[in-house]
């Protein structure tokens, strides 16, 4: 997948997957959960999976297509997995830092 530098990233973090239990959730920037998939095993529930809008549980395109028909992320946004997510903060953090950092040396 080519990552567009200023399109806005979601973490996807997949927290319980076990025993027919699922629970996963999209972050933005700022690390607040925009979107949560729970899934109980029970029979009857519908899910993401089930329904076609992922292929597994790991179809980042799918899940930021569904997003965003869903509007819950722009047009533009990228779902990233989890460790591409955060090596992308930190990144974003650390030129956020040196550009501070910058800024401050120059009003000097």
């Amino acid at each position: 997948m080519t990552i567009k530098t200023k399109s806005p990233k979601f973490g996807y973090y997949i927290n319980l997957d076990e025993r027919g239990e699922f629970y996963a959730d999209v972050r933005n920037i700022k690390g607040e959960t925009v979107f949560e998939i729970s899934i109980d095993g029970g029979e009857d529930c519908s899910n993401i999976f089930e329904d076609g809008f992922m292929k597994n549980k790991t179809d980042m395109n799918g899940l930021t297509d569904y997003l965003q028909e869903l509007k819950v992320i722009p047009k533009d946004g990228i779902v990233l997995s989890m460790m591409e997510f955060e090596s992308h903060v930190e990144k974003t953090n650390k030129v956020e830092k040196t550009t501070k950092k910058a800024s401050k040396d120059l009003a000097l």
